[in-house]
């Protein structure tokens, strides 16, 4: 666990572009399934990986930062609390681009509207879970003061 723990420390700007690339892979990977082609669904999809990929990764990375800086200090360490509220704030933030690329031509507002609440409360609450986790598990690979 610790050599997970520190890999995910060391590449958690790659991993955050990911938190960001893979839903939207997969939301797009559908829409070009099961909804007639548009050329916009283009343009949405690489405005959310480029944008959002890059955004997932600065936040994931601050996010982490954030969270051992605490750990190590004289005010650590850590909760799982902290871990909790800094994932559901790099959930929102890494939904923040492609959720929003959904305006982008879209012939029903409501139902654009309706998405972006939805995605948003989702990528909150599966953030919050997934730090929580690895703050859980980071707890006890992390050392604190060092």
């Amino acid at each position: 666990m610790k050599r997970l723990c520190d890999f995910y420390i060391r590449h958690a700007g790659w991993i955050g572009a990911a938190y960001c690339a893979a839903p939207s892979l997969a939301w797009f990977l559908a829409a070009f399934l099961f909804v007639p082609f548009r050329t916009v669904y283009l343009l949405r999809l690489s405005l959310s990986l480029l944008a959002g990929c890059v955004t997932g990764a600065y936040l994931n990375r601050y996010g982490v930062d954030a969270w051992l800086c605490k750990h190590r200090s004289t005010a650590g360490p850590s909760t799982v609390i902290d871990g909790a509220l800094v994932g559901a704030a790099i959930g929102i933030g890494s939904a923040l681009v492609p959720t929003l690329s959904v305006l982008i031509s879209s012939s029903c507002i409501e139902t654009a509207k309706t998405t972006i609440i939805i995605t948003y409360l989702a990528a909150t609450s599966v953030g919050a879970v997934l730090g929580a986790v690895l703050a859980r598990i980071a707890r006890r690979c992390v050392g604190a003061a060092a």
